[in-house]
């Protein structure tokens, strides 16, 4: 098993990603409602407010899709996030990564 990680910027992909998962036979995720590094800079640090252009990406929301995800499933998964958010390596159109994990307790049966 391993962990996905998956931050994206609009919330319409959050859900569109967790509705293909359940297409693909993901039952379980959870999203966090994040802020970036330079949002935090730029917004709450005065003596970095005028570095905003340094920071790839503007301000708002960002979305942390956290899923326990079967070995056999991550490139499926990826292949969902990919096809809703794009090409994750143009700067801006989220990140992706996975953990492995060695043991998981808790989780619940498909639903």
């Amino acid at each position: 098993m391993e962990l996905l990680f998956c931050i994206v910027r609009q919330h319409r992909l959050v859900e569109e990603v967790l509705t293909g998962f359940l297409d693909v036979g993901i039952h379980g995720a959870s999203v966090i409602d994040a802020k970036g590094m330079g949002e935090i800079l730029t917004t709450q640090v005065p003596i970095f407010a005028g570095f905003k252009s340094m920071f790839p990406v503007g301000g708002g929301h960002t979305y942390i899709i956290m899923s326990v995800v079967e070995k056999d499933l991550i490139e499926t998964a990826i292949g969902v996030i990919e096809e809703v958010v794009g090409d994750v390596e143009e700067p801006g159109s989220g990140i992706l990564f996975t953990v492995p994990l060695s043991r998981v307790k808790g989780l619940a049966g498909d639903l």
